[in-house]
């Protein structure tokens, strides 16, 4: 039995998203969640910190920048499919073409991961580039077709047909990524690389 939090977690969408966090989301999402830290303090009504790892260890406040905050909201409102919430953060001039997860997986490719076929069609309207790959090599066409998304496979397709050229525009996207991340300001946060020390800690 799975947590009944885990669509408010803000470190669900991380676990959920991260191969390499795949072992967290098994061993306190899917599994002995009544064990985790975070959600011990959810049925004492206290507030929890977004630092708090479900093994009760912290991860140091740091900065972070408002392209990778806005990035993670996004995956985040793609995993739970919240259609209007993502339309509001593209209205909002968020350039979803300069948004990748640390392996490379771009907000179709979420999209394709969870079979939203009204948000890959929101995304693809909002020049995300169906052509570009995560580091494994799949492309969100890739991804839908694994996951058997037939509708999702059909639009990404359908699209990349009909727009050949955005093939050769790959990496140009990569460049905006970088320029977008240097431009960036920096504002204090907890969230700030805690992937990276997730995957350092045991979640044991």
């Amino acid at each position: 039995m799975s947590c009944s939090h885990s669509s408010s977690c803000p470190l669900f969408a991380q676990f959920a998203m991260e191969p390499a966090l795949a072992i967290w989301k098994k061993h306190y999402c899917d599994g002995e969640y009544t064990k985790c830290a975070r959600y011990k303090m959810s049925l004492k009504g206290q507030t929890i910190p977004i630092s708090l790892l479900p093994n009760g260890n912290l991860v140091h406040a740091a900065v972070k920048t408002k392209e990778e905050l806005g990035g993670t909201a996004l995956f985040n409102a793609i995993l739970k499919k919240r259609v209007s919430m993502v339309k509001s953060m593209l209205a909002s001039q968020m350039a979803s073409s300069g948004v990748v997860s640390r392996d490379g997986s771009t907000p179709l490719m979420a999209a394709a991961n969870v079979g939203s076929v009204e948000i890959v069609e929101v995304l693809l309207k909002a020049g995300c580039n169906p052509f570009r790959k995560n580091k494994d090599g799949y492309r969100a066409l890739d991804v839908a077709r694994s996951k058997k998304f037939a509708d999702c496979e059909k639009a990404i397709k359908a699209f990349m047909l009909l727009h050949p050229g955005l093939k050769n525009k790959v990496n140009d996207d990569h460049k905006m990524l970088k320029i977008e991340d240097e431009d960036g300001l920096l504002e204090a946060t907890e969230m700030k690389g805690i992937v990276s020390f997730l995957k350092k800690i045991s979640p044991f």
